[in-house]
């Protein structure tokens, strides 16, 4: 008997043992999950090649396929709620934001994403509210500021939206987007 037929049948229990309690512990579903994600971030990047070629309408679809891939991840309706608004489908942008929010309630993107459909629709009370709710998750994002800058511009307050212009370009600088 050579060393290596000694050597490997007994690390090749070792090698399958935990392959195997994984099959016999863990339900098939957590597979599932896991490929279901895999598909999720497959389409996302599929769906930014096509939202790059200008086929939104197609990238769109292919979001919502990602989301029945894994319906439990914020970001593919977080990322359908942004092509929704750079539509101008402003209530089902929102719909998707809400969406994301119901599974990571503190998902600052998700928040951003609501006020600047609020700013377009005009509402900009609201809008102030959820941008300002953005900005205490997560004080840096200069996009956020950027939105709160607009906000304040419309309502006439030119030295609070001068304020959060110059708020966004410190972030931007500093890497902080």
């Amino acid at each position: 008997m050579k060393i290596k037929d000694y050597i490997f049948p007994q690390t090749a229990w070792v090698l399958a043992l935990p392959l195997a309690l994984t099959f016999v512990l863990s339900p098939p579903v957590a597979y599932a999950e896991q490929d279901g994600h895999a598909k999720a971030v497959t389409l996302l990047r599929e769906a930014d090649t096509l939202l790059g070629n200008g086929s939104t309408d197609m990238a769109i679809k292919t979001v919502k396929r990602a989301i029945t891939a894994d319906p439990k991840s914020p970001g593919p309706y977080n990322r359908l709620g942004y092509m929704l608004l750079q539509e101008g489908r402003l209530d089902d942008a929102i719909n998707a934001f809400t969406s994301a929010l119901k599974i990571k309630p503190n998902l600052r993107t998700a928040k951003t994403g609501i006020g600047l459909a609020l700013l377009k629709k005009g509402d900009l009370k609201a809008a102030k509210n959820e941008l300002t709710a953005a900005l205490l998750l997560n004080p840096y994002p200069s996009v956020t500021h950027y939105a709160l800058g607009l906000v304040y511009d419309k309502m006439n307050d030119y030295e609070m939206a001068i304020t959060q212009f110059k708020e966004g370009i410190k972030t931007f600088k500093r890497g902080q987007k």
